[in-house]
């Protein structure tokens, strides 16, 4: 890092240049003349206050200086933290972030320095400020990689969640870093990041990792939620608190299980997991925050007890289940592919509500057909299943010009996306209907068949 000219240098050009004295220029720049002086003669370190006052003197912009001022006062002389830490914050505010790069990285091998360092990144974070917090801890982890620590373990788990984002495969991989650090958080830490690993795995289907993981919430949960309620524990504010109320990782817990058997078809299993969250009658709790995921949980308790029931082939549910999801705009075409997926495996026939909502399946269609790139990696596994679901539903029940068509529009999308797995469904559905497809749509099945033959020959 190289300067033509230093603070002092520039400020007595400038003060040369505008015939102003040090008092003329301290009156100008809202600082003591004094302190103007020690600047010029370089007798003393300043803060970043008085830099920020001699630079809005000098008609700069705002910051101007700072490269400058961590070459001379961060690097060439002892710092003060007390001139450090309103630096770090001042940059933050003016998205100066590459300098609290530099400074960071000067002092994380100072064993005084580097907790301080680490405060000011959990400040950071706690306040919203995550890129000037990530930059912090992304630096913490390169100076103690090698390390097993508590404060590496929270690092790579806040970085984890400011990271999380619609690319399934890097969240993954963000998360598997966290968790061969598990033990090194403490008990409220790990009970979140316990809670974020198992939704990022089941995201990407990995139902045994997630499964561990929700049981091990679960146990955690239950020693914390019973040390709370200790008959002879002292009646204090706990030094940390979980992101929700205690109840909730259990329940939550138990909704993540039963999720992970709907994924595997164990529908009766999901039903008795559903029953375990249904039931929040021992709560203790009353205050406000309780009160809001206790009525959480009981509306997912409510939709999932309908849902699971509709599953194991109990007709009678779809209409409840129906009134559930109509509710939700977010929840209606979710809930619509599990009513036809239902209909499929327990042969139900449910024309009436595919009527219902023809409208809002055809908006859905049409909107999902129209996006022709996906960023991130992200795969349109509603759009892909639904459609092979219609499909599936349709072309068992005789309507095979639409059934062939939703068949058709579906696996187009899924070479599209590369989804081996459903391309490889809508083969078989299409292998196992074809006598009964027309010449037209045998010759765009073919054609979809050779351009990704093709594809693959490139």
């Amino acid at each position: 890092m190289e300067h033509t000219a230093t603070i002092r240098t520039e400020l007595g050009q400038f003060m040369t240049r505008e015939d102003l004295s040090i008092t003329q220029f301290s009156q100008m720049a809202g600082i003591e003349a004094e302190t103007v002086h020690a600047i010029l003669g370089k007798k003393m370190p300043f803060s970043v206050e008085q830099l920020d006052r001699v630079t809005h003197g000098m008609r700069l912009n705002p910051g101007h200086f700072y490269g400058h001022y961590i070459e001379e006062y961060l690097v060439e002389a002892v710092p003060d933290w007390r001139n450090i830490k309103p630096f770090l914050y001042r940059c933050e505010e003016l998205n100066k972030l590459d300098f609290i790069q530099q400074t960071s990285y000067l002092w994380l091998d100072n064993t005084t320095y580097a907790p301080l360092l680490f405060e000011v990144a959990e400040d950071f974070f706690i306040h919203g400020k995550h890129a000037a917090a990530a930059l912090l801890y992304k630096n913490i982890v390169k100076r103690e990689g090698g390390q097993r620590s508590e404060r590496l373990a929270l690092c790579q788990y806040r970085l984890f969640i400011l990271g999380l984002g619609p690319d399934k495969e890097q969240n993954v991989e963000a998360a598997n870093r966290v968790f061969t650090l598990l033990d090194q958080l403490d008990d409220i830490d790990r009970l979140d990041a316990l809670r974020e690993l198992a939704n990022v795995y089941m995201q990407r289907k990995l139902w045994d990792l997630a499964k561990d993981l929700a049981k091990d919430m679960d146990d955690e949960a239950n020693i914390q939620y019973l040390l709370m309620h200790q008959p002879n524990k002292v009646n204090q504010e706990p030094l940390k608190s979980p992101q929700r109320p205690m109840f909730f990782y259990m329940a939550y817990s138990n909704y993540l299980r039963a999720n992970i058997c709907e994924a595997e078809g164990n529908y009766k299993q999901a039903l008795q997991y559903t029953y375990a969250y249904t039931d929040l009658s021992w709560v203790k709790e009353t205050d406000e925050e309780t009160q809001y995921w206790l009525n959480k949980c009981k509306g997912w308790a409510r939709s999932s007890l309908f849902l699971y029931k509709m599953l194991t082939g109990d007709v009678s549910a779809i209409l409840d289940y129906v009134k559930c999801i109509e509710a939700s705009q977010t929840e209606l075409m979710p809930g619509l592919f599990k009513i036809v997926r239902a209909a499929n495996q327990q042969d139900i026939k449910i024309d009436y509500f595919l009527k219902k909502f023809e409208t809002d399946i055809a908006a859905f269609i049409a909107r999902e057909k129209a996006i022709v790139t996906y960023t991130y990696k992200i795969t349109p596994d509603l759009y892909i299943l639904f459609l092979h679901e219609l499909a599936h539903y349709y072309l068992s029940r005789g309507a095979f010009d639409i059934g062939f068509q939703y068949l058709i529009d579906g696996l187009e999308k899924a070479f599209e996306v590369d989804n081996t797995s459903c391309i490889i469904k809508y083969i078989g559905l299409y292998e196992h209907s074809r006598l009964f497809a027309s010449r037209e749509t045998d010759a765009e099945y073919k054609r979809l068949m050779d351009v990704a033959y093709q594809g693959d020959d490139d």
